[in-house]
């Protein structure tokens, strides 16, 4: 699932329709309205306040008490959710990736029905919804993996049926490891070798020193987290 896009303050629900009217996918379907203004008391000459957006922490605080609540739902380590996040979409609600993946988590509109979602693309942005179907994708690829975390990562953002690697999947994993470890949340495990695709420009990268196949070791990861961290940019360009 590609992502693209900086951290920025979520956006108020009543925006998501108007922001994703484009990308629906059914030319007769319109985008459902958003909850109605409140307006004023009866008697009251007072014009209803604005309804203001909330600011960068206030966001976070409310992405991370939804992926609490639904990886506890899911039996998946909040933390790995939230990485993952991080990397596809870098926080950002109003992302959308080159194939039409959506949202905070990047979940394609075909992958949300094909899990129960039956609402309008602009329903799909937002933040509650966007969450619930993108983490329990993220915890069924968990659970098809093994509880191996690249192979998670990996079938989320390649597909539950991917089983090999490619550079952009390895990219993704040390990505999302990454960020786990910059959280300081324990990761384990080794990265595999990419079996298909181009290698990513990395720069004079770390390239096959940073894998854990057997017979090189296991990554570095407080060596690498500074270069790792600009992988992220690279996963979100394409997959």
């Amino acid at each position: 699932m590609t992502a693209a896009g900086r951290a920025e303050p979520a956006a108020n629900d009543a925006s998501f329709p108007i922001r994703y009217a484009a990308i629906e996918m059914p030319a007769d379907t319109a985008p459902a309205p958003g909850p109605p203004s409140a307006g004023p008391l009866a008697g009251s000459s007072a014009p209803a306040k604005p309804q203001s957006p909330m600011n960068r922490s206030d966001a976070l605080a409310y992405y991370r008490a939804l992926i609490e609540k639904e990886a506890g739902r899911q039996g998946l380590a909040p933390a790995i959710a939230e990485a993952v996040m991080a990397v596809e979409s870098g926080y950002n609600p109003g992302a959308i990736g080159g194939v039409g993946e959506i949202g905070l988590m990047q979940i394609l509109p075909s992958t949300a029905r094909m899990l129960g979602f039956t609402r309008s693309n602009a329903e799909l942005a937002m933040p509650e919804n966007n969450i619930r179907y993108g983490v329990t994708y993220l915890a069924q690829a968990w659970r098809l993996a093994g509880g191996d975390l690249c192979t998670a990562t990996m079938k989320y953002r390649a597909g539950h049926g991917e089983t090999r690697f490619s550079h952009l999947s390895v990219n993704y994993c040390l990505a999302v490891r990454a960020k786990l470890f910059a959280r300081g949340f324990p990761v384990t495990g080794s990265v595999p070798a990419a079996t298909f695709g181009k290698p990513a420009g990395l720069g004079g990268g770390c390239g096959k020193k940073c894998l854990g196949t057997a017979g090189i070791g296991r990554v570095d990861l407080a060596g690498l987290n500074t270069r790792l961290n600009a992988i992220v940019m690279q996963v979100r360009s394409g997959r």
